[in-house]
């Protein structure tokens, strides 16, 4: 009977000796904090990424056939676009593409 409770105090100490070490909540909740703010800037990122993504894109014929009424002559719009790869452009893509046709120097 003397052996048996040696043994279960010997357990008992053992599994005292693991759990001795103090916890550090402090350490926990800035560990926890950083991973949150991690989390948060990459959302914003990908919010922001997808926030660009958004606009609408319209097929060169349609940039043509409207150019007047974006503020372009027909024959402006079909040479700005005249050797874009693109099939689809976003307004703002377009805008920039005419206003670099158009500060060209004629040669």
């Amino acid at each position: 009977m003397e052996d048996v409770e040696a043994n279960v105090s010997g357990i008992s100490d053992e599994s005292n000796n693991v759990n001795s070490e103090p916890y550090d909540a402090t350490a926990n909740n800035e560990q926890n904090q950083s991973k949150e703010e991690s989390n948060i800037k990459e959302e914003a990122i990908v919010a922001s990424q997808t926030i660009v993504n958004d606009e609408p894109t319209y097929s060169i014929q349609e940039f043509i056939d409207n150019g007047e009424a974006l503020g372009y002559k027909k024959e402006v719009v079909a040479g700005a676009l005249f050797s874009c790869k693109k099939s689809e452009l976003t307004k703002t893509e377009f805008e920039a593409m005419v206003q670099e046709f158009l500060g060209k120097k004629v040669e």
